[in-house]
């Protein structure tokens, strides 16, 4: 008991200290969402039924350079979206480049398309040319790709004259 009393401050400010770590740790899980869940849910339930390949990529990329105005073909796949972004040469019209793209939805798979939605991203070399890219969308329930409007292409020179 005269250990108690003597040092009775400090037991009490180790209490205090316990009870605002406990206090801590449950607003912490009050406010922030529970870490062990995967980011996209249980949206990609069933994602294994569906796997993309790299050999189906390959065979993608080698499919599209063969048009000799593609210079280049990247993938990235974000949980059910895949995404390809088609570097394609300066001289290619919008109406070309908007081809190129929906070709790409016959180079996969029926059930793959019905799991996955497919981004295509059409680009130039120059990046002056500000009418790219062009982006082309197909959703899961969609049969071919649905694109961004039409831009003019527009210049600085053009710009500076209308502000004059």
């Amino acid at each position: 008991m005269n250990f108690i009393k003597k040092n009775k401050f400090t037991i009490i400010a180790i209490v205090v200290f316990i009870l605002l770590v406990i206090i801590g740790v449950e607003v912490k899980n009050l406010l922030v969402p529970d870490e062990g869940k995967a980011s996209y849910g249980d949206r990609l339930d069933g994602i294994e039924n569906y796997p993309l390949t790299d050999t189906l990529f390959t065979s993608i990329e080698e499919t599209l350079k063969e048009n000799a105005k593609v210079l280049n073909v990247e993938n990235q796949v974000h949980g059910k979206i895949i995404n390809l972004l088609i570097t394609v040469s300066d001289d290619v019209s919008v109406s070309d480049a908007k081809q190129i793209a929906s070709s790409t939805v016959s180079l996969f798979e029926n059930d793959e398309l019905s799991y996955y939605s497919l981004q295509v991203y059409v680009l130039k070399e120059d990046e002056s040319l500000n009418n790219f890219p062009i982006i082309g969308y197909k959703g899961t329930q969609t049969d071919e790709l649905v694109f961004t409007k039409d831009r003019e292409i527009t210049s600085e020179e053009d710009t500076n004259e209308e502000q004059e």
